[in-house]
């Protein structure tokens, strides 16, 4: 794990509140889009957030949780995490546009004292009327380019979660395309869950998405659920997938696959005493400048580790930076910035 990813993970622990503390040791969060800081607006045909090809919104943020998207908006492209709430889980002569689904037709419905609504056969009830994340994972742009880490900057325990296939993925593996085979014998789609844990040691749970043996082809139609406490308190969760409809490029299968209710303990595993001194550093957004209160130096990172601007200042001017995710350092104080 690079240097500045760790900055990244603790980077507003400095900012924690003491309300953090106050939870029960017991206290469960589950991702609710629905209750999202990031405000959604659905595109009517696809499904689609309508920021996913907007470099203005680098993370989508939901109680404890901050999912990280990028985008590349002159490409038309995007990676890590975007939300939808399509319905439509039909093959498509053009998965580029339709790209936004999954195979249960909505995210998980919660009862009314918000745990996972269940039907008779004990499965999770889908529901048209609730969005979910869509992951993209391009190993060309980073083994961590599916990534989440917590809003207090703290680590959590992690519970659980429910994942999908993609419509995208489960019909290209089920029947093949131009650009990938038909799953046949031994064929196998694996997403892999990472754990990062504050002494940046990482653990992982595995999930076959879709796999084929003798002739006969399996593929998760509905939300499956992954227990994830082998992976025990955490900072950062990033997700990978592996094919073996692979080529010199990397997997020939698209690499998608779709998350909702993600379960994490409210309480964090991070001591007071580890919190330190409250940091010095602090931001305004809406003027894109980051003040560091009686010290005059300040160094800005972004996500990769690449030092992109610093002074010997007390107060630093952000403005002209490109929209994204950042970090202020100064001596061992860091804060996440949003441009």
């Amino acid at each position: 794990m690079n240097h500045i990813k760790s900055l990244l993970l603790a980077s507003i622990i400095t900012s924690a509140s003491a309300n953090a503390f106050a939870a029960e040791n017991d206290a469960i969060v589950t991702l609710d889009l629905t209750k999202a800081g990031t405000e959604f607006t659905f595109d009517k045909e696809t499904g689609a957030w309508d920021k996913t090809y907007s470099e203005e919104d680098p993370t989508i943020d939901s109680q404890l949780f901050c999912f990280l998207h990028n985008a590349t908006t002159a490409y038309q492209s995007w990676w890590g995490f975007t939300a939808s709430n399509s319905a439509n889980n039909m093959p498509s002569d053009n998965y580029l546009k339709y790209q936004f689904s999954n195979m249960d037709k909505g995210g998980i419905a919660l009862d009314k004292d918000g745990n996972v609504l269940k039907n008779e056969y004990g499965a999770p009830v889908a529901s048209d009327t609730i969005p979910y994340l869509v992951a993209y994972y391009a190993a060309f742009m980073g083994e961590q380019s599916v990534d989440m880490i917590f809003n207090d900057g703290l680590a959590h325990e992690v519970i659980g979660c429910y994942v999908n296939l993609s419509t995208y993925s489960y019909y290209t593996t089920l029947l093949g395309d131009n650009y990938c085979r038909r799953f046949t014998n031994n064929d196998k789609f694996t997403l892999t869950i990472h754990g990062i844990a504050e002494d940046a040691s990482e653990k992982t749970v595995e999930v076959v998405l879709a796999s084929a043996d003798n002739g006969f082809y399996t593929g998760a139609t509905g939300w499956s659920y992954v227990d994830l406490t082998p992976l025990g308190a955490v900072n950062e969760l990033y997700f990978t997938l592996d094919s073996t409809d692979s080529g010199a490029w990397g997997m020939n299968t698209p690499g998608y696959f779709c998350l909702d209710k993600l379960m994490a303990k409210e309480q964090p595993t991070t001591s007071v005493s580890k919190l330190g001194a409250k940091s010095t550093l602090s931001y305004n957004r809406a003027t894109k400048t980051i003040t560091n209160t009686g010290k005059a130096f300040i160094a800005i990172y972004n996500t990769a580790g690449q030092l992109v601007k610093s002074d010997e200042t007390e107060t630093l001017s952000l403005d002209g930076m490109e929209n994204g995710v950042y970090i202020a350092r100064s001596g061992d104080n860091t804060l996440k910035i949003i441009i």
